[in-house]
């Protein structure tokens, strides 16, 4: 009877697993351009998304986020595969392990790729990891099967086509934590546990020493050395998403863009309280247009306001430093549309730590 009972949990357990394995990806949807701020999950049948000035998802802005997707990708033949993206802005796609695109960088809708040799009807870990910067958000997954097509020459020629939702899925997730059968395994705990109660005796030889520990009062009077952070790995990596992160302005004026408004906000609580003691230094840029005389008055204007506004929030004025650098270092050199044009137009942030 045991046994049947065993038999009939493991073919339970098998049909559970059966219904909640789902197709297509797990979305972890961020606010902040290196996943700074989780906002939502949920599943999408495929990445073919292009967000035009709107938002990704409920809750989130439509520029400056992040998205993460994890699952599982059979593979219907063997051989050599090709996956591509389109994309605005970055990407960066693994298959089993391998890191198959890494394109982690402002782009204006353009196309990537990368090959891997997989096995038929094997499955393989798939992960891919996005961002969008400011205006419109844009990638498409793609790939090319082995023997249907070379190297993609011409994105929209190539027999590329998106990856369906029929060879993505996720993994089943913790739902084994049904097994009612264990429950019933607890029993050892029975009468032997109330047999330990001789031990009872040993409780009051360790608490009188722990208390003696607890009289370190005097050392909760020293939170100063959280100073340290600022060293740690952590504070390190959030320093570098936030230099990624420019302050835009609208063109020809010395007016900050709504979206990047956020961003100094975040700058400000950084400096305040990881970076008290560091040298900040202020880059205003502006596009190639115009006078180029005016063009390094606005720069200055520009890094002047980003100086004045950390000033406003209790930052010390004495480790401020600001600079115009007119048009002399875009982004993009000679830039091709209006977008790229628009990315020159912002300042930088960097933080030295002062000695």
């Amino acid at each position: 009877m045991r046994l049947v009972q065993i038999f009939l949990s493991i073919i339970a357990l098998f049909f559970s697993f059966a219904a909640t394995a789902q197709q297509g990806l797990l979305g972890e949807y961020y606010s902040g351009t290196n996943f700074e701020t989780k906002v939502m999950t949920r599943v999408d049948a495929r990445i073919n998304f292009n967000w035009d000035r709107v938002s990704p998802a409920p809750g989130m802005n439509s520029t400056d986020y992040s998205i993460r997707w994890t699952g599982r990708l059979l593979a219907p033949k063997s051989g050599k595969y090709t996956f591509s993206a389109k994309v605005d802005d970055g990407i960066r796609v693994w298959v089993g392990g391998a890191k198959v695109i890494d394109a982690w960088g402002p782009h204006d809708s353009e196309d990537f790729s990368g090959s891997i040799t997989l096995e038929a009807n094997k499955h393989y870990d798939l992960k891919v990891d996005y961002f969008n910067g400011i205006f419109e958000g844009e990638i498409q997954l793609l790939w090319v099967l082995p023997g249907e097509g070379n190297a993609l020459t011409n994105f929209f020629s190539s027999p590329a086509k998106p990856v369906d939702a029929k060879y993505l899925y996720q993994p089943t997730v913790s739902k084994p934590a049904n097994l009612t059968p264990k429950p019933p395994v607890a029993k050892p705990e029975n009468k032997p546990a109330k047999k330990n109660t001789p031990s009872k005796k040993a409780p009051p030889a360790k608490s009188k020493p722990a208390k003696p520990a607890t009289n370190s009062q005097p050392s909760s009077d020293i939170p100063a050395p959280p100073a340290t952070v600022t060293t740690t790995p952590e504070v390190k990596a959030k320093q570098r998403a936030l230099e990624l992160k420019y302050i835009y302005f609208e063109r020809s004026k010395d007016i900050i863009l709504p979206e990047s408004r956020a961003t100094l906000d975040d700058w400000v609580i950084f400096l305040q309280q990881q970076r008290p003691d560091a040298v900040i230094d202020i880059a205003g840029h502006t596009d190639d247009l115009g006078n180029e005389a005016k063009n390094q008055e606005l720069s200055e204007k520009r890094a002047q306001i980003v100086a004045d506004y950390l000033i406003e929030h209790s930052l010390d004025k004495s480790r401020i430093r600001a600079k115009g650098y007119g048009g002399a270092k875009p982004i993009y050199v000679n830039p091709a549309t209006e977008r790229d044009r628009a990315l020159n137009r912002r300042v930088e942030i960097r933080v030295k730590q002062n000695k």
